[in-house]
């Protein structure tokens, strides 16, 4: 049994030494060989230069979209521990007062004794009983 391509191939061969024009072969698959032979030596150009162009574009603005979006969130989570650390020390946790012990804005006055009681204080006296 003979290898059909194999043969194929050293007729092409043999035709282009001799400078003849290869017969025709008998079966589709060596006539389409030929040609995608052909194909692949075909000289490969560079892209056009507005393809390049517009790849760098491209490539310029997903940088500045990546950029910006990173630099936000890197000045949103810096501007949330500044607010953070002012909130500290407002309540005086920084000064070392319990925060627990701060009572919000506009809220009246009040004394805790050593058990846990808590009275309002009198803003004309000094403790209400």
């Amino acid at each position: 049994m003979s290898d059909e391509f194999f043969d194929d191939e050293q007729e092409l061969m043999h035709n282009a030494q001799a400078g003849a024009k290869p017969k025709r072969a008998k079966n589709n698959q060596a006539a389409g060989a030929a040609p995608a032979a052909a194909k692949q030596t075909a000289r490969r150009d560079a892209p056009p230069f507005w393809m390049v162009l517009a790849i760098a574009v491209i490539a310029l603005l997903l940088g500045v979209i990546i950029g910006y979006l990173i630099g936000t969130s890197t000045a949103y989570s810096a501007l949330q521990v500044l607010e953070s650390d002012e909130v500290q020390q407002e309540y005086g946790t920084g000064s070392g007062e319990d925060a627990s012990s701060m009572l919000p804005e506009g809220h009246p006055e009040v004394s805790i004794d050593e058990d846990g009681n808590a009275t309002i204080v009198d803003s004309g006296s000094s403790e209400a009983q």
